[in-house]
């Protein structure tokens, strides 16, 4: 009897079909993202990518300015060219779009999944649970949507440890060794840091065999491949990439008095990059284990990080000191660095409870992982945590199948990857949010001020060089830079500020934009701070709270200035090192003089005396005999502005002539002089208009930071 087609059953359908359920959660959770700006980094490798395509066998035989000079590309990027070589053959077939080359990096971003679920397939029961865990991590996620190397890194990485694994469970045929290293080299050639996972092939070729085999033989290839990629670049650009890179990385590295806040960022680092872990907790260990344990280490945490004195954790200490004494920050960081601290309970208790030769090897790898990311690498950042994404989740999983109860059977593995996706998704939208703010920004304002026959000049790097770039805009150079009057120059005011002449700038216009977001990658706030991207930003990798605002200044140039700066370092500049510049050197013309007729001049400084005696009424009275004599003496109308808006004395001030004299100060002297600007704030306050006084307040500290003597 036909009793019709059957029901599908869901559980058994993503069972058979894996990569069917990976491929579509990935395209679910990224594929609103793929048309995400070009941001940090991302730039150097699209530079490199466009060079490719032109030159391909001279990856970085081109300069670029990076850090406000112009220097080899080999110097700005501390990383080797393959991911530049794949965004330069994606865009080769489909164009230089970001949508395209983000497609490009989503369609790698598989793979790395594909290869996590093959390996956990002959490492633990549960393959797609560990592979979905791999896949919300933060992490991942967040770096899945950059273009830069790291997860492509990741790829060649899983796949050559797969194939290395199945040849020495099958055949141990040698050339499937000697592709396993292949892969292992463009790891490597992807990212240096992969280096730090090759022994990770040999010890598990001993552990499997007890003894030296084919094996040997492909650990020569990804040797060989960074040998011969060493002498390559060393005879095209006079110094080996490879050393060059880790010679940088000794010399730059962050906190190098600071080893124990060193340990601690690394330790919330961890946790939050591999949070799915830690809300996995309660399904993994005893309640009462679970209780006593957390109370313990968390509360030992929280005061260690309150009271045990200053920690250091800030790059820039003064700026963040009072961040310490919120509460919430605090409480924030204790949770990661306790996630941190679970991934290492996790691994100590799988080695000790297993002993089989996966849980050997996943040890290894995650120490050599965390050993890499917190001890070798130049700055801690979440992205060289990717490594240890694969094993992590394996471990997870493990320690799931060997909890007592076996939540996993009982389907209780899913309540957890809810929170982990929903704060993961967050983290994605927030750099989304951010990496959008400077594309918008370099759009709008070179709208909007780009000036007609004259240059645009912008200062910083990162996403909004690389779009201010693309609209015309000239980054300055302070070797090189002539700055012309007309000109228009645009300043970030988070990042690299290069300092112009006093007076030879006015102020423009002050433009702020507030990405939207509840959560923090990267930056300060009154509550708190992350760096994603480098630590220097934070000591977390993310923060509940909005992302900073991104202030940018508009200036004009006034006066023609010359940039003449040599860097400190000339040696090490030419030996692959970053340049110095302590001290900034400049020519100007045409320095500005404050107009003044001399009894105009006279009445001014007999003002200035009365009021140092205290008789205000008559350094009033002075200073109008000076506008009469002189009504555009700049000084006059500054001055008389800030007693009329400022005065001890209630009954003297008067907020709207105080606005107008000011105003024609600032006006006059084409808003050069700070000073002026400043009195224009407090008028304005006087006058009950403090939107403006505020816009004016802002500008003026603007304007201090911006101009500097040599």
């Amino acid at each position: 009897m036909d009793t019709g087609s059957q029901p599908v059953n869901l559980k058994s359908w993503m069972a058979s079909h894996p990569r069917a359920v990976i491929g579509f959660l990935l395209v679910v959770c990224l594929g609103p993202f793929v048309n995400k700006a070009v941001h940090t980094d991302d730039a150097l490798y699209v530079w490199t990518a466009e060079w490719i395509q032109k030159h391909p066998a001279d990856c970085f035989g081109f300069k670029v300015n990076w850090w406000s000079s112009s220097i080899p590309m080999w110097v700005a990027n501390w990383n080797p060219p393959v991911m530049s070589y794949f965004l330069a053959g994606v865009a080769c077939l489909f164009g230089w779009n970001e949508a395209v080359l983000h497609l490009g990096c989503l369609a790698v971003a598989f793979l790395a999944l594909a290869g996590v679920y093959r390996l956990a397939q002959m490492w633990c029961e549960r393959p797609l649970l560990a592979t979905v865990i791999a896949m919300f991590t933060p992490v991942f996620l967040v770096s899945s949507t950059t273009l830069m190397c790291d997860v492509l890194m990741l790829t060649f990485w899983i796949w050559a440890l797969v194939l290395w694994e199945r040849n020495l469970a099958g055949g141990r045929c040698w050339w499937l060794f000697m592709l396993a290293g292949g892969l292992a080299g463009l790891a490597v050639l992807t990212k240096y840091s992969a280096v730090t996972m090759l022994p990770l092939l040999p010890v598990l070729g001993i552990l499997r065999t007890r003894k030296a085999g084919w094996w040997l033989l492909g650990l020569a290839v990804p040797l060989m491949m960074l040998a011969g990629y060493e002498w390559m670049t060393a005879k095209m650009y006079g110094t080996g990439l490879f050393s060059n890179a880790v010679a940088h990385t000794h010399h730059s590295r962050e906190f190098p008095d600071g080893w124990g806040a060193r340990g601690i960022i690394g330790l919330a680092f961890a946790g939050g990059c591999l949070l799915p872990l830690l809300l996995f907790a309660p399904l993994v260990w005893r309640w009462q284990v679970l209780l006593a344990g957390g109370i313990i280490i968390f509360g030992m945490l929280l005061g260690a990080l309150r009271w045990c004195g200053n920690l250091r954790l800030f790059f820039f200490q003064s700026e963040n000191a009072g961040l310490m004494n919120h509460w919430g920050f605090l409480l924030q960081i204790a949770f990661l660095c306790a996630g941190g601290l679970h991934l290492l309970l996790l691994t100590a208790a799988e080695v000790l409870q297993r002993r089989s030769i996966q849980s050997v090897v996943l040890a290894f790898w995650i120490g050599s992982g965390l050993f890499s990311a917190i001890v070798l690498n130049f700055a801690i950042n979440a992205r060289s945590l990717l490594l240890v994404v694969p094993a992590a989740a394996i471990l997870l999983v493990r320690r799931l199948e060997a909890a007592r109860g076996n939540p996993v059977a009982r389907n209780w593995w899913l309540w957890p990857l809810i929170p982990a996706s929903a704060i993961t998704l967050s983290l994605v939208f927030a750099d989304y949010q951010l990496a959008g703010s400077a594309r918008t920004a370099a759009e709008q304002i070179a709208a909007k001020y780009k000036p007609a026959g004259r240059q645009m000049w912008f200062e910083g790097h990162g996403a909004f060089q690389y779009y201010m770039e693309k609209l015309g805009g000239l980054p300055i150079d302070v070797e090189r830079s002539l700055l012309q009057p007309g000109d228009i120059v645009i300043v970030p005011e988070i990042g690299i500020i290069t300092p112009f002449p006093p007076g030879s700038v006015g102020w423009v216009d002050h433009v702020r934009y507030t990405p939207f977001s509840w959560m923090n990658l990267m930056g300060s706030t009154e509550n708190g701070a992350a760096g994603f991207y480098g630590a220097n930003s934070g000591p977390v990798p993310f923060a509940v709270g909005k992302v900073p605002d991104q202030p940018y200044s508009v200036v004009r140039v006034f006066s023609r200035v010359q940039y003449d700066t040599q860097p400190a370092n000339p040696q090490e500049v030419q030996a692959g090192d970053l340049p110095s510049y302590p001290n900034i050197s400049f020519a100007v013309e045409d320095e500005p003089m404050l107009p003044g007729k001399p009894e105009a001049r006279e009445e001014v400084q007999l003002a200035r005396r009365c009021k140092e005696d205290g008789k205000i009424e008559e350094a009033i009275h002075h200073y109008r005999s000076a506008l009469e004599a002189d009504s555009n003496n700049v000084v006059a109308l500054n001055n008389l502005a800030w007693i009329l808006a400022a005065s001890s004395r209630p009954e003297l001030r008067n907020g709207g002539e105080a606005v107008k004299l000011a105003a024609r100060a600032v006006k006059l002297t084409d808003a050069r002089q700070p000073v002026f600007i400043g009195t224009l704030a407090a008028a304005y306050a006087e006058a009950g208009q403090f939107s403006q006084a505020r816009e004016m307040t802002n500008a003026a500290a603007a304007l201090n930071v911006l101009c500097r003597p040599k």
